[in-house]
């Protein structure tokens, strides 16, 4: 008899970090800072050498800008889709502030995203496509029948985040953030136990996806919760001339080391805690979402 195979979903990716780290929001959190700490570590030091000039300037997001300003027709070619945690108005008045002692130091090499742009990748599906590749995606999605259960999840499943710090490399500034593990909580919206993380949320989107049959090729799985704030772009004139220096570098670590020991005051707890789901449900979104625009498919109910 001839039987035709029925193609194996591979592992939940999410899922085995939970079981490596026993289900335990605890160890899930120390599994984020490692992470973090780590990244932040290599980075740091690279950026304070004294002959550091390697900064990895977004050339895509240069010529967007540009064509922007009307000087050229050109359009990202890469289009994703992802479902995104929108930071709520809390979280945005805090990375504004990031944003506004950074920027006198960085100068317009620096772009900094826009309130609008603000996003948290919470599960990507796919990236680098072209426009009908993510469309037919998404029309599978949506007549899943998914959608709505994946845009409100968050309504009955509350994850909390916090202590964020800053973390800075050579392409990019962003605010991160860790799974809470019984943290002072004060928030009203939480689920009060943290014993369900952000990292049970990401894996119980993977789950609910890939039984909708939508393929998932997604790039961030590794522990981190972060927004990008900053892009460096293509400087120009006296700017450029700053950066050979190294100072710039430097400068630029500086404040982030001052920022981030401002962070770790009351501003963690009480400016920095975000429940997932707060104002805005996930979003949908879909197209040249790189830099955080892009078309919104689908947006989840948010609570307050």
């Amino acid at each position: 008899m001839n039987t035709q195979s029925v193609p194996v979903a591979p592992p939940n990716p999410f899922q085995g970090l939970i079981d490596h780290r026993n289900n335990d929001p605890h160890q899930l959190q120390i599994a984020y800072t490692i992470h973090r700490s780590n990244r932040n570590r290599v980075f740091r030091n690279q950026l304070l050498q004294g002959d550091f000039r390697d900064w990895k300037d977004d050339v895509i997001l240069s010529q967007v800008l540009e064509a922007e300003k009307g000087s050229t027709g050109f359009l990202d070619p890469r289009h994703n889709i992802a479902f995104w945690a929108r930071p709520p108005q809390h979280i945005r008045d805090l990375v504004y502030n990031i944003q506004q002692e950074i920027a006198p130091l960085a100068g317009p090499g620096l772009w900094l995203v826009p309130q609008d742009y603000l996003h948290m990748t919470t599960l990507e599906i796919r990236s680098e496509l072209t426009g009908p590749e993510v469309n037919e995606i998404c029309s599978s999605l949506e007549q899943s029948g998914s959608l709505q259960e994946l845009i409100n999840y968050t309504l009955t499943h509350r994850a909390r985040l916090v202590k964020p710090i800053v973390n800075i490399d050579s392409s990019a500034i962003a605010l991160s953030f860790l799974p809470a593990a019984g943290e002072e909580d004060t928030s009203p919206y939480s689920g009060k136990d943290d014993l369900f993380t952000y990292h049970h949320l990401r894996r119980d989107l993977y789950d609910i996806v890939t039984r909708s049959g939508c393929p998932i090729a997604a790039r961030y799985t590794l522990p981190s919760a972060h927004i990008t704030i900053a892009r460096f772009v293509q400087p120009d004139g006296s700017e450029a001339d700053l950066r050979a220096t190294g100072k710039y570098a430097a400068n630029l670590v500086s404040k982030v080391d001052d920022i981030n020991e401002k962070l770790d005051s009351s501003e963690r707890t009480v400016k920095g805690e975000w429940v997932i789901g707060h104002e805005k449900g996930l979003e949908l979104m879909k197209g040249r979402t790189w830099f955080g625009k892009g078309d919104s498919v689908a947006l989840g109910k948010g609570f307050s």
